[in-house]
């Protein structure tokens, strides 16, 4: 059985040709149109059109950047707009005949982690993904929690520290802005009035400098904090840590030093590791949730 299988960026529409098993046949990619004009959903389409008949494809499945309802409703579609407020599944089965299933892109790696990677075993897990902002998603008696209106997960709006008479940035201490690795990146730049990319940040920190050793830090330190608190929101028994900041070998180390600053029993009932998928969880994990709603 063939499959086609998206993830949709606010840069790149990446997708793929995959079996049942979750093997890719063929992959491509192509740019987000501009929004506002209805590209994106023609783009899909003619996609969708150009391999459907080639491989006599079962259905569609799709890891996407937003809040969607259980029945299918997108809600917001963070940079894609094109696609808010619509029934995508009705619209592509409309113009191709084809089933589709779709969710959010972090509700995707973690449904890639609970099909194939490093939650197969768990129940209870938290999958966080550290990039341009922090993004969740979350498994509770081996099911997909989504929450009221596909919000469950949305880790990065959490405050993390604040005072009242300081409201009007409340946005600077949320998780996402302080335990990002864009805004650590940001901070280091804007300290040393360059233009260095996350690589050369840490290499820099390797040199010995002690300002963006600092930063790298609290960086860390911001990253246990909002793991602490969601370990004690939901007593999951892994917390599974992706993007690209993850396949830095000390990161777990890093983080685990800092939650036993926080409390010393923590990591006696919750276990840190890092994804197994990278660039590909978000097709895996879309693929899954299609074969889970379509068993």
């Amino acid at each position: 059985m063939y499959y086609i299988v998206f993830d949709i960026g606010g840069t790149a529409i990446k997708y793929s040709i995959m079996t049942n098993k979750g093997e890719m046949l063929e992959s491509y990619s192509c740019k987000t149109p501009e929004q506002g004009n209805g590209k994106t959903q023609k783009i899909l389409l003619d996609i969708i059109n150009e391999f459907k008949d080639k491989y006599q494809l079962e259905g569609v499945a799709m890891s996407v950047p937003g809040g969607i309802d259980d029945d299918g409703y997108i809600h917001f579609m963070g940079q894609v707009t094109d696609l808010e407020g619509m029934y995508l599944n009705k619209y592509i089965k409309k113009h191709t005949g084809l089933d589709a299933a779709y969710d959010n892109d972090v509700n995707c790696v973690a449904m890639a982690e609970k099909y194939m990677g490093n939650a197969v075993d768990n129940k209870n897990f938290v999958c966080i993904t550290i990039g341009t902002g922090i993004g969740g998603g979350v498994f509770i008696n081996n099911q997909l929690y989504r929450g009221h209106r596909g919000m469950a997960g949305e880790f990065g709006i959490n405050i993390l520290e604040h005072r009242l008479s300081e409201l009007k940035s409340i946005e600077d201490k949320s998780f996402s802005r302080l335990g990002s690795t864009y805004n650590l990146i940001s901070r280091v730049n804007k300290l040393k009035k360059s233009k260095l990319d996350g690589v050369e940040v840490f290499k820099l920190a390797n040199e010995g400098d002690r300002e963006v050793q600092n930063l790298i830090e609290d960086f860390y330190f911001s990253l246990a904090l909002g793991i602490h608190n969601i370990v004690y929101s939901f007593a999951p028994e892994k917390v599974l840590l992706g993007g690209g900041v993850s396949a830095r070998p000390d990161l777990i180390e890093k983080i685990e030093e800092k939650l036993i600053l926080l409390n010393k029993d923590i990591l006696k009932f919750v276990k840190l590791d890092t994804c197994k998928f990278q660039n590909d969880s978000g097709k895996i994990g879309a693929l899954y949730n299609f074969l889970n709603r379509n068993k």
